[in-house]
């Protein structure tokens, strides 16, 4: 709303409709800056000045020690307040409130009526959930007070500049409200992603059920991602002789899924491949070969691959993820809790767009669990993670 301090307030506009009506500053309770008065005089000539002013306008939300000047409807009340200077006893318990929605979007408030020196209502929300890939618009709210003085009418509001308006932090938020997700973020779960290939949802902010969690996943699952490239087993030291020339000197590491064995060490010296080659990279066991001498090192390439230009999609916002074609109301992107990898783009020397999308699964699973790493194809078909449809291996926490 662009409220000084805490969402304090102190306008009270010129309304044009009192006789003799002057504008000018005024004390305020927490403004700053000039202050537009509403005014008429009490009791004749050289009266006092009777002034309508409004002075606060704040939400206190759930675990908030201060007030904000942004809310979440319907969960957070915005109260708004106001007093008469120089008015009769009493007066200001017959100062009438309206509280009227702008846009399309924002619903009414409840109530939208009240009469007293202080009004507490709650905004509501017309916005669809049919699924967008831009930013919602702001719930807003203008707000007007009146009172009757002497027979004079005195009106204050805010003005056009300071409407109560959601600021990102809860535009975001209200879409966890409209959809009703198990889920609702608080405040402290918003956050700016460490990384901008993390935030896939159509804001600058995302959501993070646990701060610095999803960056931590990303990490965890490219450095097994290296293991798994880089696991092939020395099983007898370089150097070694009098050996057998079927000997295995450096055997592949751990089968991985439907691929199984996926040795990447070449060869080295007299000793020799015992498996395929694919793309001249040995994928299988090494042997000694006629000299009967160990010349090979396991993983002597040492690949190294980062997956951070990989990920397709991270966290995304409930429109977002609705728009992509999700309906899982509760997923974990929307909590900050999963990642989709694509390792189609990926070179790497002696593997085929298949086996990585198994490596990247094989990892994930390490990471998380076998169930919650999954090759798809889209948002919600599931596949081997060897079949050539696959766009993607889903892994979340």
């Amino acid at each position: 709303m662009g409220l000084n301090g805490a969402g304090r307030l102190a306008w009270v506009l010129c309304a044009g409709i009192v006789a003799g009506c002057t504008c000018g500053k005024g004390p305020g309770t927490g403004g700053s800056g000039p202050l537009a008065e509403d005014e008429t005089e009490v009791g004749g000539g050289g009266g006092r000045r009777v002034a309508l002013e409004i002075t606060e306008a704040f939400t206190r939300g759930t675990g908030q020690s201060a007030p904000r000047t942004s809310f979440l409807s319907p969960v957070e009340e915005i109260t708004v307040r106001a007093r008469l200077v120089n008015a009769p006893e009493g007066a200001e318990e017959r100062i009438r409130w309206t509280v009227r929605p702008v846009g399309t979007q924002t619903g009414p408030a409840v109530p939208d009526t009240h009469e007293g020196k202080e009004l507490t209502f709650r905004g509501s929300s017309a916005l669809g959930r049919n699924g967008n890939r831009q930013a919602n618009p702001p719930l807003e709210y203008e707000v007007f007070a009146t009172a009757t003085v002497d027979g004079q009418t005195l009106e204050a509001r805010l003005p056009p500049t300071t409407f109560i308006r959601q600021e990102e932090q809860d535009i975001l938020r209200q879409e966890y409200a409209d959809f009703g997700t198990s889920f609702q973020p608080a405040p402290a779960h918003v956050v700016v992603p460490q990384r901008a290939r993390l935030n896939t949802g159509n804001y600058a902010i995302i959501v993070e059920e646990d701060a610095g969690k999803l960056e931590e996943l990303l990490l965890k699952v490219e450095a097994e991602v290296n293991r798994i490239l880089n696991d092939d087993v020395q099983e007898r030291p370089v150097g070694t002789r009098r050996l057998k020339p079927n000997t295995v000197v450096v055997s592949p590491g751990p089968s991985v899924l439907e691929v199984g064995p996926l040795g990447d060490t070449d060869p080295q010296g007299d000793d020799v491949c015992a498996a395929p080659r694919v793309n001249g990279v040995c994928t299988g066991p090494i042997h000694a070969g006629r000299n009967g001498i160990a010349e090979t090192r396991a993983n002597n390439r040492k690949l190294r691959v980062d997956l951070s230009g990989l990920v397709t999609s991270a966290f995304r916002n409930p429109q977002r993820n609705r728009a992509i074609g999700s309906q899982a109301l509760n997923s974990r992107h929307t909590r900050g809790r999963a990642l989709d990898v694509d390792p189609r783009p990926l070179q790497v020397r002696g593997k085929d767009s298949r086996q990585l999308m198994c490596i990247i699964e094989a990892a994930g699973e390490r990471v998380v669990g076998e169930r919650n790493a999954f090759t798809e194809r889209g948002a919600a078909t599931f596949l081997d993670c060897n079949d050539p449809a696959a766009d993607h291996v889903h892994i979340q926490r």
